[in-house]
């Protein structure tokens, strides 16, 4: 059976320069497995020539690319997306168009290469800069175990890419995925700090819709702690299940955690920081890149941070 083709957008406002060269660049690198396409809310009608120029000069395929707008891909008959990238600099004063439907989205905003004033050698250096930055976050995508990864840890990670350097102040929201129990007070406090602190993240209500074994996996490599330190002994059948026996291997493990979703201990938080097990809550402040204002008090009363935002104890 022949590998998957994924279709791809990049999204820019006038589709002259930076998702020009993202959808050349894609279809040079991503060996055969990506179909890249380019669009713009408000299309120049033209491709920047230095963009061309660069293309060509880099070796780089420039048949068929053209400065079009969003509309051709809104139509029953248009390809399928299976990502869309914005690529536009919000931070510019730009408005980054909106995609309707459920493909996996993200914003890898840099800066615009074509406002760029100056020297003809300035100019073009612009268009290095931007093509370097592009072709960063595209080898970044294109490594990716795309068929191996779950939509949520998948989407963690192409929003990560947009944050690499040269990233634009409209890359800066975070997101972040919490495995919630709703009955547990330490994932409630957990999920609370993460909203105190401004960010509304992914719920994931585990015992509902438990993680694979595939991601539970995966999860539990991102901590850096031992499997066993994510298993939950209180109120489960850790011990009839006899996994007190430290001869049990991860798989063992594993298999009794995907069988039996409450040992999963809560809450695991994702964001792209890293992989937590919060116990106690406040471990969570060490994945979210911001300082929290005011202050924060647990369910039972103790203090988590004072009125400027800062940890008590």
């Amino acid at each position: 059976m022949s590998e998957r083709v994924f279709n791809v957008l990049f999204l820019c406002t006038g589709n002259s320069a930076r998702s020009i060269l993202a959808e050349s660049l894609l279809n040079q690198l991503g060996g055969g497995r990506f179909r890249a396409f380019s669009a713009g809310s408000q299309p120049k009608g033209e491709v920047h020539p230095l963009a061309l120029g660069l293309l060509r000069e880099l070796g780089h395929p420039v048949e068929g690319l053209r400065s079009k707008s969003i509309d051709e891909f809104a139509g029953a008959d248009a390809p399928v997306m299976d990502f869309v990238f914005t690529v536009c600099d919000n931070a510019a004063g730009e408005v980054c168009p909106i995609w309707p439907g459920h493909p996996m989205t993200a914003h890898w905003g840099i800066e615009d290469p074509a406002a760029v004033t100056g020297t003809p050698e300035q100019r073009e250096q612009a268009f290095h800069t931007a093509f370097r930055l592009l072709a960063h976050r595209i080898r970044a995508f294109i490594a990716l175990p795309l068929a191996g990864l779950e939509r949520e840890s998948l989407r963690a990670q192409i929003q990560h890419i947009g944050h690499a350097e040269g990233a634009s102040a409209a890359a800066a929201p975070v997101d972040v995925v919490i495995y919630h129990n709703p009955d547990c007070g330490t994932s409630r406090n957990t999920l609370a700090l993460i909203r105190h602190c401004g960010f509304e993240p992914h719920v994931i209500e585990y015992l509902k819709t438990p993680p694979s074994r595939a991601l539970l996996a995966q999860l539990a490599a991102r901590t850096g702690e031992p499997l066993r330190a994510l298993i939950r002994e209180k109120g489960t059948p850790y011990a009839e299940l006899g996994l007190g026996d430290t001869s049990l291997s991860d798989d063992a493990l594993l298999d009794a955690m995907v069988a039996h979703p409450i040992l999963i201990n809560r809450p695991l938080v994702v964001s792209p920081l890293g992989v937590a097990l919060c116990r106690p809550s406040e471990r969570v402040l060490d994945l979210l890149p911001v300082r929290p204002r005011g202050a924060f008090v647990k369910e039972d009363g103790e203090a988590v941070l004072d009125a400027q935002g800062r940890r008590v104890g």
